[in-house]
């Protein structure tokens, strides 16, 4: 696992101080080694931090034999092991780690090799020969990748996180209006290639770009669509115990590829089926495997208990961090400097420090579940486009028996809202949360703001014939999932610590999307062909448990630790964004304070972390 970062530029000299300077800005990536290297066309830097092959060896650039071709790469390769076997058979390599493959892959297949690749990555491959260099993103965007193109030279920035780019003069922070537009009208974040800052932006997953002569092309290499098959859907020839048990069959593969390492291991798990399957496979590793939780001081709002059992189950050590309520305006500006954009909830201050305890732990990697909903469809929301797909199918009477199968699962009070939210999230995603509450915003943003961006529209690619599909889709490239992972790559590299998703195997995704809807259900219980593998070590308790939203004091801290720093920073600043009207949210802030019955803090939340940014990141 490592930080990589650089300056491209065909058109004149590169100054390799900028990049040396950039690399410092991430040396919590990879406290163990770093370089920068310079040629006529480009400055490229690297820091390590050693997971697999601890001895030098394995140090980057890994170069040809020609001089000529040299990779930088962050991540990890699964199937090294293979690759090398099928396609290296007697060749000496140099190290004993995952990555050096990279290089010869490529000297033989040239880019399609990231075919044949499994991992999380980042790559920056810079072939002297053909004076281009290649930056590639794993399919699902697990890795991050930055850069910035000059409107004037053309001279392209990269890095594996955004503040480090601001090294180079030529980076200029301004907003990306549009951007912040989609997140306080939609509520999405990271939803696209874009991010807060204008002309900044992401490697898109599954996604690589040729620069050649400061041109960029770019050029998709992974298509999950193009590997589904809908008109199985359709077929009885593969039943429910066909796919339950392919799925888990991959899960074990995945998890056994994922489980190599050379350092300290330990999972991060909560109360869900993800952390059950997470225990249950800890027969991978060798020697004791820790298990850690965040809750917080409110007690009642965690899943500590519930983890608790789950590692009881196992037999692993269990450890809880619990989340003190001192100093919370500080951790949220700590934070913010990490994360360098807003987020979606204050939950993740639990999750930075988590990872902090982890590392007090001397963990160096740390499985997380994540992903695990977004492949099997766990969101409660995709009840309703999971009913669409099966009522084709279905007569009227079982259609009814399973409607009312699922409704039972939900509380009374909460089926309308239950509804109207899986409705909304089908058909409008962004505009609820997961719960089916929709935040208060109606005349909060200013009116000038909303009308030079109104054309502005929720960029969501929907490629299936499937509801369920699309939802899921949604889930892992725009809504869900890509938030998901920044915060786990910040959090655990700002640690020093390697976070790995196992559940994130393309082959695995591939897997669960190939799957029929029918069969992603059963009576109430979601998520059942994952869970069906594991259903004789799972608690039964958790293995009929649909997704629960994690809960956390947010609306508490809200209403009480951080009421006086709502007011300094939004009502009561003349120096604020300008994007909101002060007056109706002070009314409706007030209203949100004093009444007793629960009140989504979403909005509240998107308000005070807007301003913040204005504030502490963009003007400093």
């Amino acid at each position: 696992m490592c930080g990589i970062s650089g300056i491209i530029n065909f058109n004149g000299n590169i100054n390799k101080n900028i990049v040396e300077d950039i690399n410092f800005q991430i040396q919590h990536r990879g406290p163990d080694h770093n370089c920068v290297i310079k040629n006529n066309f480009s400055a490229l830097g690297y820091v390590r931090l050693k997971i697999i092959d601890l001895s030098d060896t394995s140090n980057q650039p890994f170069i040809s034999k020609s001089k000529k071709i040299k990779i930088f790469y962050n991540g990890e390769i699964y199937n090294s092991s293979e690759l090398k076997e099928l396609f290296f058979k007697n060749f000496k390599f140099k190290s004993t780690g995952d990555g050096e493959v990279l290089l010869y892959l490529y000297e033989k297949f040239g880019i399609s090799f990231l075919d044949k690749v499994k991992g999380m990555f980042s790559i920056v491959i810079c072939d002297e020969d053909k004076s281009k260099i290649f930056l590639v993103r794993d399919r699902f965007g697990i890795k991050p990748l930055y850069f910035h193109k000059n409107k004037i030279d053309g001279e392209i920035t990269f890095c594996s996180e955004i503040h480090p780019l601001f090294k180079n003069p030529k980076v200029k922070k301004n907003p990306n209006f549009k951007e912040i537009f989609k997140n306080l009208q939609y509520g999405i974040f990271n939803s696209t290639n874009e991010t807060w800052f204008k002309d900044i932006h992401q490697v898109k997953p599954g996604y690589f770009l040729e620069i050649k002569k400061n041109n960029i092309s770019e050029k998709q290499y992974y298509k999950l669509e193009e590997k589904i098959d809908e008109d199985l859907d359709f077929s009885d020839k593969y039943n429910f115990y066909y796919w339950s048990k392919r799925i888990n069959e991959k899960i074990n593969i995945s998890f056994k590829e994922h489980s190599i390492s050379d350092v300290k291991t330990g999972l991060h798990i909560s109360g869900g089926a993800d952390s059950a399957i997470l225990g249950n496979l800890s027969n991978f590793f060798e020697g004791p495997l820790s298990t850690y939780t965040f809750d917080f001081e409110l007690q009642e709002v965690g899943e500590s208990k519930q983890a608790s059992m789950i590692a009881d189950q196992f037999n692993l050590e269990h450890k809880v961090h619990r989340v003190k309520d001192i100093n919370l305006f500080e951790k949220i500006e700590k934070i913010l400097n990490v994360e360098y954009e807003p987020f979606s909830s204050l939950r993740i201050i639990a999750q930075h420090e988590l990872y902090e305890f982890s590392k007090k732990e001397n963990c160096k990697v740390i499985f997380d579940g994540s992903g695990g909903d977004e492949i099997s469809a766990g969101y409660t929301y995709q009840v309703f486009p999971w009913l669409m797909d099966i009522s084709n199918n279905l007569n009227l009477k079982s259609f009814k028996r399973r409607f009312n199968n699922i409704m039972n699962n939900f509380d009374k009070k909460s089926q309308s809202k239950k509804i109207f939210g899986s409705v909304l999230n089908t058909f409008l995603p962004g505009n609820t949360t997961p719960d089916g509450s929709i935040y208060e915003k109606k005349g909060f943003i200013d009116n000038d703001f909303i009308s030079e961006n109104k054309l502005i529209q929720n960029e969501i690619k929907q490629p299936f014939r499937s509801f369920l599909r699309n939802s899921q889709y949604t889930d892992l490239y725009h809504m869900k999932l890509p938030r998901c992972l920044k915060y786990i790559d910040r959090a655990s590299m700002k640690n020093s610590i390697e976070g790995r998703v196992p559940f994130l195997d393309h082959e695995l995704v591939e897997l669960n999307f190939q799957a029929p809807s029918k069969y992603k259900f059963l009576f109430d219980t979601q998520r059942i062909l994952m869970k069906y593998g594991f259903r004789r070590s799972i608690p039964k308790k958790l293995y009929f448990k649909n997704k629960n939203t994690i809960a956390d004091p947010q609306t508490h801290w809200f209403k009480n630790n951080l009421k006086d720093y709502f007011y300094d920073l939004v009502i009561n600043n003349n120096n604020g964004s300008n994007l909101f009207n002060k007056k109706e949210i002070e009314k409706y802030y007030n209203f949100f304070c004093n009444e007793k019955k629960h009140v989504n803090s979403f909005f509240i939340l998107q308000v005070f972390l807007t301003e913040l940014w204005f504030q502490k990141i963009l003007k400093n």
